[in-house]
């Protein structure tokens, strides 16, 4: 039986590979960050979206409006890998930012995210599915 979530990522195809910050975040991360990382998917996909909630999954406002983001802390560092629901079941992660002192780094987070989901929007070539396996 399929999961009930399923989740995709920005990046742009470059010689063939893909070149995303969102993947390399992960892949650079220690392998604590990379557990705690694999295990909040792995939450999240196993429910439907009308459960996911604010200790894991954040909607923003303000000039981040139309995003949210996943919440967990690795590395004393609050993760803030950014997105959005292409559809009901679908998410897409456009940037992995981080937060430091209330402040999402890198500054403009919201800004970059908000660009690419509006690039992904005109061409969903730059989405692709999830590298990591979440069953």
């Amino acid at each position: 039986m399929p999961l009930p979530s399923s989740f995709s990522y920005y990046g742009r195809e470059d010689g063939g590979s893909i070149d995303s910050d969102v993947r390399r975040a992960y892949e650079d991360g220690s392998p604590k960050l990379k557990a705690i990382a694999l295990s909040r998917l792995r939450i999240l996909a196993t429910l439907p979206r009308r459960e996911w909630h604010e200790g894991y999954f954040k909607k923003l406002s303000g000039n981040c409006d139309g995003l949210w983001e996943i919440r967990f802390l690795a590395e004393n560092v609050q993760q803030r890998p950014l997105g959005f629901h292409i559809t009901e079941t679908e998410f897409v992660i456009l940037l992995w930012a981080r937060e430091k002192g209330g402040k999402f780094v890198p500054k403009a987070a919201c800004e970059i995210a908000l660009r690419r989901k509006a690039e992904l929007l005109q061409d969903r070539k730059l989405k692709h599915d999830l590298w990591l396996a979440l069953e």
